[in-house]
C-alpha cells in the first residue's frame, strides 16, 4: 500500500522499494528461513566432510591384488572388470587403475593431472606413502563450494518479488508515472543482494566465533560472499526479465544453477580441464569462482586466478545489463 501511494504521488525512493520488499518478504518469511537453514547446513556439512575426507583418495584397481598399490592414505577397491566411466563422473572413484598389454599400469581419472602423476609415482615404487601426497580441498574452499549453489538459488527465490510486480502489472504503473525507473530496479537489486549476503556472512561469523576453523579470514569471506551474492542477484534479475511468471522463472533458474554448479565442481573437484569438455566448463562463472577460491586459500593467487574472479564479476555485470535493458525495453522503450 505504501508503494502504491508513492507511485500515485510520483515519489518513489530506493528506501521505499527496500521497505516494501522487506514487508512483503516478512509475509513469506518461510522462504528466508529455509534459505538460511540450507546455508547453515552447507557450512556444517563442509566442515564435517573436510575433516573426514581431507587426506583420502578413492582408487579402483582392476585385476588381482598387488602389494605395490597397497599404500597408506589410499582407499582401494579391487574390481574384476573395468567400471563404467560414469563412476568417475559421479565421484565414486577418484581414479581407476588397470594394467595394459605391456604390463604397465594405466590410470584413468577426470581429476587433475597432478593426481595422475602422483599415483604413477606410487605405482612405480618411488613413493611408499600415499597420505599427504594427494591433498583434498581445504576447509574454506569446501565451505564456499557447498554454499555456492545455495547462494545462487537464493537469488531467484528473493527476486520473485520483482516477478510478482510484473505479474500484478505494477511495472506498467511505474513506467507511466513520473518516477525514475532505474531507482525501482536498483532498489530490488540492493534488496536481493543484501538478503543473500548478510545472513550468509552472519552464519560464517557465528561459526568463527564458536571456534570452528573456517579457512578464510572474515574479510576474505565478506569479499567472496559479496561477489557470489552479486552473481546470484544479477542472474536472477536477468532471468526474471524474460519470464512473466515467478514460478516458471524459479524452476528454470534452479535447473540451470544445479546442473551448472555440479559440473563446475562446487561440491567436489571435477579436474583441471584437461579435456575439451573440461575447457568448456571454464565458461561457467562457478568454475572460475571455485578456481579462484582454491588458489586464494593456498596463497597461490596468480594472474590466472585474478582473471577468473574478474570473469565472475564481468558475467554478473553482463547479466544485470541484459536484465535491465530487457525490462526497460518491455516497459519504457516499448511504451514510447
Amino acid at each position: 500500500a505504501d508503494l502504491q501511494n508513492n507511485i500515485q504521488k510520483g515519489k518513489l525512493h530506493m528506501l521505499s522499494i527496500l521497505r516494501n520488499d522487506w514487508n512483503r518478504m516478512m509475509q513469506q518469511k518461510i522462504y528466508m528461513l529455509v534459505a538460511i537453514g540450507l546455508t547453515l547446513c552447507s557450512v556444517v556439512l563442509a566442515v564435517i566432510l573436510t575433516n573426514k575426507l581431507e587426506s583420502k583418495i578413492n582408487i579402483a584397481v582392476v585385476g588381482p591384488k598387488v602389494s605395490m598399490v597397497q599404500t597408506a592414505g589410499l582407499d582401494i577397491t579391487w574390481l574384476n572388470e573395468m567400471p563404467a566411466r560414469s563412476s568417475l563422473v559421479k565421484n565414486r572413484y577418484d581414479a581407476v587403475i588397470q594394467k595394459d598389454a605391456t604390463g604397465r599400469y594405466q590410470i584413468s581419472t577426470i581429476k587433475s593431472e597432478k593426481i595422475r602423476q602422483r599415483l604413477q609415482l606410487i605405482l612405480d615404487g618411488k613413493v611408499q606413502e600415499g597420505a599427504g601426497l594427494i591433498q583434498g580441498r581445504k576447509i574454506g574452499t569446501n565451505i564456499m563450494g557447498y554454499m555456492l549453489m545455495f547462494l545462487l538459488m537464493q537469488g531467484t527465490l528473493y527476486a520473485r518479488l520483482f516477478a510478482e510486480d510484473k505479474e500484478k502489472h505494477m511495472l506498467e504503473r511505474i513506467a507511466v508515472s513520473p518516477i525514475a525507473f532505474h531507482k525501482y530496479l536498483l532498489g530490488h537489486i540492493v534488496f536481493v543482494w543484501g538478503l543473500i549476503a548478510l545472513p550468509s556472512f552472519l552464519v560464517i561469523l557465528g561459526a568463527d566465533m564458536l571456534g570452528v576453523a573456517v579457512g578464510f579470514t572474515l574479510l576474505q569471506y565478506a569479499f567472496l560472499i559479496g561477489v557470489l551474492s552479486f552473481l546470484s542477484t544479477c542472474f536472477a534479475i536477468c532471468l526474471n526479465s524474460f519470464f512473466c511468471n515467478a514460478d516458471t522463472a524459479n524452476m528454470a533458474a534452479n535447473s540451470i544453477i544445479v546442473l551448472s554448479s555440479v559440473l563446475a565442481g562446487s561440491f567436489y573437484d571435477m579436474g583441471d580441464g584437461n579435456t575439451w569438455f573440461g575447457h568448456l566448463l571454464y565458461f561457467l562463472p562457478q568454475k572460475d569462482f571455485v578456481y579462484f577460491i582454491e588458489h586464494l586459500e593456498n596463497n597461490m593467487v596468480n594472474y590466472k586466478a585474478m582473471i577468473s574472479i574478474l570473469y565472475v564479476i564481468m558475467c554478473s555485470t553482463l547479466f544485470i545489463i541484459v536484465g535491465v535493458t530487457k525490462t526497460k525495453k518491455d516497459y519504457i522503450y516499448h511504451r514510447s
